[in-house]
C-alpha cells in the first residue's frame, strides 16, 4: 500500500507561503510561527527531494518545479475540500448526483443555461445527463428529473419547447431537383433515413416503407444525409447552419412541410425530491417560464 511522505497540512503551509509573499507573511494569515512554517516546508522538499522554493531577500520564490508542484497541490486542495463539503451535504440529505434524461429532440440553449445557473450553488452534486431517443415517463425513478416529449395523459409536465421536424435532404439528392410537390409515392422510391427506434410511435411518420436506413443518433443522420444517401424528417434547431449554406434543403411535400412536437419537464414525485433536485428543477423553470414570461408581454 501506497503511504505518502508529505502531508496534507505540509502542502497548506506551500501553498501560503507563495500566496502571501513570504514565510513572515503566511504564519500571520494561519495564526503559526513562521519557525513552524520554515520547518514544514524544509521537511516537505527533503522528503520530495526537490526544491520548491528558494528566499530571495525577504521573499519566497518559487522554482520551476516549485510552478508545477503548486499547480497539483492547488488542486488536491480543491479535491480535499469537495471532498468535506460533500460529507456535510450528505448528511443534509443534500443529494452527490442527479439524473436528467433528455430527449434527443430537445433544443439544448435554455437547458445549458439553466445548468449554467445551477452549478455555482450546486455544492458538488453531479449532474448525470443521459440524451434517449425515447424519454418514456415510466422509466423515471425517484429523484429524477426528464425533458421528454411523451406527456402521459395523467400527468402534467412543464412545456419547454415546440420542435419543428421538416423533410430534408442534400441539394445534390434526385429529390431536391423535382419541381412540384412531392408525393407519396415519389416519396416511397428514396431512402429514408429515421432514428430507431422512431421518435413517435403513436403517429405514423414513416412516410416510406420500413426498409430505409436506421441511426441511433441525430448526428448520424444528418451525416449520411449530407452524403446524398436519402432524404430525412429533422428537427430545424439542429441544421440551422446547413440550411443556411445550402448543403440541405427542405423537400416540398403534398402532405405537408412541416411536422410538431412538444417537449415537456416531467419528474415522478415532485413532493419527494431532494434539495439538490428542487434547486435544478427551479432553475429550469425560471429559464424556461422566464423566456415565455418575456415573449408573452411582447406580445
Amino acid at each position: 500500500m501506497f503511504r505518502p511522505k508529505s502531508t496534507f497540512e505540509q502542502w497548506r503551509i506551500f501553498q501560503a507561503v507563495v500566496d502571501c509573499g513570504g514565510y513572515a507573511q503566511a504564519a500571520e494569515a494561519l495564526n503559526k510561527s513562521q519557525s513552524s512554517l520554515n520547518h514544514a516546508v524544509a521537511k516537505l522538499q527533503q522528503s520530495l527531494g526537490v526544491p520548491l522554493l528558494e528566499v530571495r531577500g525577504r521573499k519566497a520564490v518559487l522554482t520551476a518545479a516549485g510552478e508545477i508542484f503548486l499547480k497539483r497541490a492547488r488542486q488536491l486542495s480543491q479535491q480535499v475540500e469537495e471532498l468535506e463539503n460533500l460529507a456535510n451535504n450528505l448528511e443534509r440529505q443534500w443529494e452527490p448526483q442527479i439524473n436528467l434524461y433528455v430527449s434527443a429532440l430537445q433544443p439544448r440553449e435554455r437547458l445549458y443555461r439553466a445548468l449554467a445557473h445551477f452549478y455555482p450553488r450546486s455544492r458538488g452534486c453531479r449532474v448525470n445527463l443521459h440524451e434517449r431517443i425515447h424519454c418514456h415517463f415510466n422509466a423515471l425513478q425517484p429523484g429524477d428529473l426528464m425533458l421528454s416529449e411523451h406527456l402521459p395523459g395523467d400527468r402534467t409536465g412543464l412545456v419547454l419547447d415546440e420542435v419543428c421536424l421538416r423533410p430534408l435532404c442534400a441539394t445534390n439528392h434526385p429529390l431536391a431537383q423535382q419541381e412540384g410537390p412531392i408525393s407519396l409515392d415519389d416519396l416511397t422510391s428514396h431512402n429514408q433515413i429515421s432514428l430507431h427506434p422512431p421518435i413517435h410511435r403513436s403517429v405514423d411518420w414513416n412516410d416510406a416503407d420500413d426498409t430505409g436506413w436506421k441511426a441511433t443518433h441525430y448526428h448520424e443522420v444528418i451525416s449520411m444525409i449530407l452524403q446524398g444517401l436519402g432524404y430525412a424528417w429533422l428537427p430545424r434547431h439542429l441544421v440551422e447552419a446547413e440550411l443556411a449554406s445550402g448543403a440541405l434543403v427542405q423537400l416540398d411535400l403534398e402532405s405537408g412541410n412541416e411536422r410538431h412536437l412538444y417537449t415537456y419537464l416531467l419528474t415522478l414525485s415532485p413532493e419527494s425530491l431532494g434539495p439538490a433536485t428542487e434547486l435544478l428543477l427551479r432553475c429550469l423553470r425560471n429559464e424556461y417560464q422566464g423566456e415565455q414570461n418575456l415573449s408573452a408581454q411582447g406580445k
